[in-house]
């Protein structure tokens, strides 16, 4: 097990995972993965400084009409990789019955949920998802790298990561961590 938080710690550093830390940092990130810290986690990624490639988002938030405004928290980073985003409610129906929440980003029609939705009982995670999904699109055809993948998908402590999917890949080839401290990729359904 030692062995491979050590080599998950050193492919990280490969694929430049603390790139944006001074050195010190990525240092202390790397020995804290070496010792058994989840790289998306804790001292591994000081997600004490949010809004670099860590975003919280909020399932409950999006469901009830808030993804304009955490989308518009997203915008920043976005811009770095050749998105702008730009939002634009279509409908949001006065009750969960009467229609779907639907908006546009950049153009592109994205239905955050339906009735349907909310008789699954998925409507926080589609939620999330859906809109999210759309921004892998738009970052793919910018020719950007990173991909925004979920974690605690639709809760009220859902998070976002902007991350190189190889970084994922490495995560999850580990064999370290099981399917609910993996991210997942935001698709569309």
């Amino acid at each position: 097990m030692d062995q491979a938080r050590a080599q998950l710690a050193k492919t990280l550093r490969e694929l430049r995972f603390w790139q944006d830390f001074s050195e010190e940092d990525a240092a202390a990130g790397e020995q804290a993965v070496t010792q058994g810290a989840h790289p998306l986690g804790g001292r591994a990624t000081l997600d004490e400084e949010p809004g670099l490639r860590l975003f919280h988002v909020d399932g409950e938030t999006m469901a009830e009409g808030g993804v304009g405004r955490v989308l518009a928290e997203l915008a920043p980073v976005l811009r770095r990789h050749g998105v702008e985003p730009h939002v634009e409610l279509v409908t949001y129906p006065d009750s969960v019955e009467s229609g779907d929440y639907v908006i546009r980003i950049n153009g592109r029609t994205c239905v955050v949920w339906t009735p349907r939705d909310w008789v699954a009982n998925s409507p926080w995670a589609v939620a999330t998802v859906r809109p999210l999904a759309v921004l892998n699109d738009l970052l793919a055809k910018a020719g950007a790298v990173p991909r925004l993948y979920t974690l605690q998908t639709g809760g009220n402590d859902g998070v976002a990561w902007l991350l190189d999917p190889r970084i994922v890949a490495a995560i999850t080839g580990s064999g370290l961590f099981g399917e609910d401290e993996t991210p997942a990729l935001a698709t569309q359904e």
